[in-house]
């Protein structure tokens, strides 16, 4: 299977960006509504259990394919006999990933001395051996740019998720209700897949290419390590202050680093197959690659800006009054995420240029720095793990990422920096503008806060984009593509 760029190559990617962006505003509606409704059904204890556990699992769940489906979508060829092999390979290390999690299971519940842990940790296995069987017709779909019917599935997967964790919190099952929501959607998501592609595998064949394995180990060597640093503040959290002080902070997380995934995520998935087949041609590897991310930076960072800014009113807004504890933490999670859209997207950089092994050496340094700021923090429980960690990466991190980036190129550390510079200077002027309201009027209300917060933040952000040559440029070349595909 060749995997050469289409005609018209800008428009697949403008569409691809623009189908995604509109599911996702879907999937989106549904994480927040999920978040605010099981908030209101469940107690902080039933989140802190299962967020105790969620982690160890999804660690393990990182070994589902051993990277080898993104190694099926940057590939230029691929044969029958090579996607045999990957299915087959996935589908075991799936089923020994399940096996590993339920052995697990006993000293999980030892470790944080509660007997439900067991059954959590039990029932949460079966995910896994189900992603692993829909990892290369997803890979499939994403290789033959069907972003709409990826898109389809993910906003169908996520309703089915929600409804069934809705009414299983409904009916009382307590934290079993985020259990099961999550079973489901695997359940959902694998059918859809299979439905819609129509390979179907040969008989068992566990020898791998070199070359792929190569790839596959090192993507996977660096999900490893950057998925223990993100998810030790749980695992910490919950063992030295407590599964409440896990379910304030779970929520907090949540709703503000989980949404700004559900973009960067899909849009990997149209970038990475887009980007992978014009690695060759440098100059555009590097304008597509810039113009995506002034895009996503202009859409995100402002908004996130001003949620943070309005901290109280809207953990208030969407949480009530038991849920103030939130609001610290959430406003700290929010200045470290201001910059991690644009820093999420540099795996686009390693990724489509083969370029895993520096992929992962940077894990390794970002981890380790990340963990030791968790350990920094936790003296101060969960307030305490955010602040650390939104610190350390705007002294630690960005600045050597940048470095790696230029490096590394075609993408220079000015693109990468001046992009999330000129966001950072905005919401700065925005917070000062808005403490300069009368309290009268910012006090009214905590929907008219955040409404005003919103308002400030983008304005000077337009204002900024506007007055600085490179965005400006980026604006006048894009948004008359972005219309005429709306038309």
């Amino acid at each position: 299977m060749n995997a050469n760029p289409p005609p018209q190559f800008g428009r697949v990617a403008l569409r691809g960006g623009l189908v995604t962006a509109g599911s996702q505003g879907f999937k989106m509606v549904i994480q927040f509504i999920s978040v605010i409704i099981l908030a209101r059904l469940l107690v902080p204890e039933d989140f802190g259990l299962v967020a105790s556990v969620g982690p160890i699992v999804a660690f393990v769940g990182l070994l589902q394919n051993l990277g080898l489906q993104q190694a099926l979508v940057q590939r230029k060829d691929i044969s029958d006999r090579q996607l045999n092999q990957v299915f087959w390979v996935s589908a075991l290390v799936g089923l020994g990933s399940s096996v590993v999690v339920a052995a697990l299971a006993p000293a999980i519940a030892a470790f944080y001395g509660d007997q439900r842990m067991l059954g959590i940790t039990l029932a949460s296995a079966l995910p896994l051996l189900l992603g692993s069987i829909a990892a290369v017709p997803l890979a499939l779909m994403n290789r033959h740019l069907q972003f709409g019917q990826l898109a389809l599935n993910d906003v169908v997967t996520a309703a089915a998720g929600l409804l069934a964790a809705a009414i299983a919190a409904w009916a009382g099952m307590g934290y079993w209700s985020l259990v099961l929501g999550p079973a489901v959607a695997a359940v959902v998501a694998l059918a859809a897949a299979w439905l819609v592609v129509r390979w179907t595998p040969s008989r068992p064949d566990l020898k791998v290419d070199g070359d792929i394995l190569s790839f596959g180990a090192n993507l996977t060597g660096f999900n490893l390590v950057n998925f223990f640093s993100r998810n030790l503040d749980n695992i910490l959290i919950g063992k030295y202050s407590g599964a409440i002080e896990l379910g304030y902070y779970d929520r907090a997380y949540k709703l503000l680093l989980f949404p700004l995934q559900n973009i960067t995520q899909p849009l990997t998935r149209v970038m990475v197959p887009l980007l992978s087949r014009i690695h060759d041609d440098k100059a555009r590897f590097r304008d597509l690659y810039v113009r995506t991310n002034w895009m996503l930076a202009a859409v995100t960072m402002p908004g996130i800006a001003a949620l943070t800014l309005t901290s109280d009113q809207v953990v208030a807004l969407l949480f009530g009054p038991r849920w103030t504890a939130v609001a610290p933490i959430f406003a700290w999670l929010g200045i470290a995420s201001l910059t991690q859209s644009v820093s999420s997207t540099t795996g686009w950089i390693f990724i489509c240029q083969g370029k895993t092994k520096t992929m992962f050496q940077w894990g390794i340094y970002s981890s380790l720095t990340t963990v030791a700021a968790f350990i920094v923090g936790l003296h101060w429980g969960a307030v305490g793990v955010a602040a650390a960690y939104a610190i350390s990466g705007y002294v630690l991190r960005v600045p050597v990422l940048a470095v790696l980036v230029h490096r590394v190129g075609p993408v220079t550390a000015g693109d990468f920096l001046i992009m999330q510079g000129l966001f950072i200077v905005s919401s700065l002027l925005a917070w000062l503008a808005y403490l300069g309201l009368p309290a009268s009027l910012a006090g009214q209300s905590d929907l008219l806060a955040v409404a005003l917060a919103l308002c400030l933040n983008y304005g000077f952000a337009l204002v900024l984009m506007l007055i600085f040559p490179q965005s400006r440029r980026m604006l006048s070349a894009t948004l008359p593509n972005i219309a005429r595909n709306i038309r």
